[in-house]
């Protein structure tokens, strides 16, 4: 789940999407190709999505050492093919970013054994949870990427929450050259249901989660895990960045908002890390990280009765099951990180249709998590006095940005809203429905 419009982090500016991609990327709703180098070996571009000649520029994540510093706009996609001229425009838009990584580990671009690149070693076992919905083509890309991350003790989970006997086969011929992959069918729709029977099926020490149309680099584990060296930490969140952005829809999504939280380490908790800048920080957690990238102490994700059924895709409520688990691990004591080293690529929908039916979802998600919120802590009261300067502030920007690219067309603007205002009966609707489902189980 993503964060509305109104809520995008405070960086937002002119020149950057909520998404924190350049806005010029958006100028036009033509294809735009997309790719990451790796400065150290710039003239190895990896391009994520399909190259064509339909594509009119590129969009590139640049990384030193496995440290994302940003992403600059290519307007001519041919420059990425020219190493010279390629380093010399990532100097000319990221060399700040390229200097301060430089002084922090005290290293030289070309350096390779920079200490930056090495993750802590946390020991415990790992179960990355999957769930599916028959989407066979993605998952198996998805396995893929999967397939190749060394950890001394993971598996990985998948769970067909639409059971098909071709995803299952598909899990069947996994599991034959990978033991380590294994399927559950879970017919009962949700995904808050799907992750939750994941967990119920595991006792790693860690659980991670993330979708079938996700493609994850080969860090994006280890560096997920990383940030549990500290035993305060609680949750984790990764840097999600589009695979492609090849139509009006794909566009028009990461235009808006975007999985992306930005290429900085953070941590959020009540206490040192408060971020009370922030919109009813922590009841509404679209700065945390996103659904698609996020992993969990299981320990602690199961004291606190794990996702929440009544919100979620495939529940009466839409959406916001992750934002949800991950607000209330902070609310219990626990510390949250948004660790940007864990990469990963998500295929945004392609079509306008779907496009509008994520939005209403997003807009019912958001309203439901609040309402969820309102009547069930009585702190929230607090959250809302310190919310009101900074919905002050958010009123005035909203003004300035009123023609900026963060806002969405009048159309699905109707269509968000119109999410939001049925988010509080909806809600109560699929609450009703999940405690009459368990007084029937």
């Amino acid at each position: 789940m993503t964060v509305p419009a109104a809520q995008a982090p405070a960086r937002f500016n002119d020149q950057l999407t909520p998404g924190f991609l350049p806005a010029s990327t958006f100028a036009h709703m033509e294809s735009t190709a997309v790719g990451m180098v790796d400065l150290e070996d710039p003239e190895r571009a990896s391009v994520m999505s399909t190259a064509h000649s339909r594509n009119r520029d590129a969009l590139l994540l640049i990384r030193l050492h496995g440290d994302p510093l940003g992403v600059v706009h290519v307007s001519d996609e041919r420059v990425v093919g020219r190493g010279d001229d390629l380093v010399s425009l990532i100097h000319q838009q990221l060399g700040e970013r390229v200097s301060a990584h430089c002084r922090r580990f005290g290293c030289q671009v070309s350096d390779p054994g920079c200490r930056g690149n090495l993750a802590p070693h946390v020991p415990g076992s790992v179960a990355v949870i999957i769930s599916t919905v028959g989407r066979e083509r993605t998952l198996d890309r998805c396995l893929r990427s999967l397939a190749p991350l060394a950890h001394e003790r993971l598996e990985i989970i998948v769970v067909d929450n639409r059971p098909a006997a071709s995803t299952r086969q598909l899990i069947s011929s996994w599991s034959t050259r990978d033991e380590r992959i294994r399927y559950v069918s879970e017919p009962r729709p949700g995904l808050a249901i799907a992750r939750n029977r994941g967990v119920a099926e595991t006792d790693a020490d860690i659980v991670a989660f993330t979708d079938d149309d996700v493609v994850v680099d080969d860090g994006w584990l280890r560096w997920l895990n990383a940030p549990f060296a500290d035993p305060e930490v609680t949750v984790v969140a990764g840097l999600v960045m589009p695979l492609e952005l090849e139509t009006v829809a794909q566009k028009r999504f990461e235009q808006y908002a975007g999985f992306g939280k930005g290429f900085d380490h953070r941590c959020y908790d009540l206490r040192l890390h408060r971020a009370d800048d922030r919109l009813l920080y922590p009841y509404w957690g679209g700065m945390f990280g996103a659904g698609n990238s996020m992993a969990f102490r299981r320990a602690e994700l199961v004291a606190s009765g794990g996702f929440d059924p009544s919100l979620g895709a495939g529940s009466i409520a839409q959406s916001g099951e992750d934002i949800d688990a991950m607000s209330w691990a902070i609310l219990r004591g626990g510390r949250l990180v948004y660790e940007p080293r864990s990469l990963c690529w998500h295929e945004h929908r392609r079509d306008e249709d779907a496009l509008r039916d994520q939005l209403f979802s997003y807009g019912v998600g958001f309203t439901a998590v609040l309402t969820k919120a309102i009547t069930h802590d009585r702190r929230f009261a607090g959250a809302i006095v310190r919310s009101i300067p900074v919905a002050w502030r958010l009123r005035h920007r909203a003004a300035l940005q009123a023609n900026s690219s963060a806002v969405l067309p009048a159309e699905l603007r109707r269509i968000e809203r119109s999410g939001m205002l049925r988010g509080p009966l909806l809600y109560a609707k699929s609450l009703l429905a999940i405690r009459r489902v368990g007084r029937a189980r």
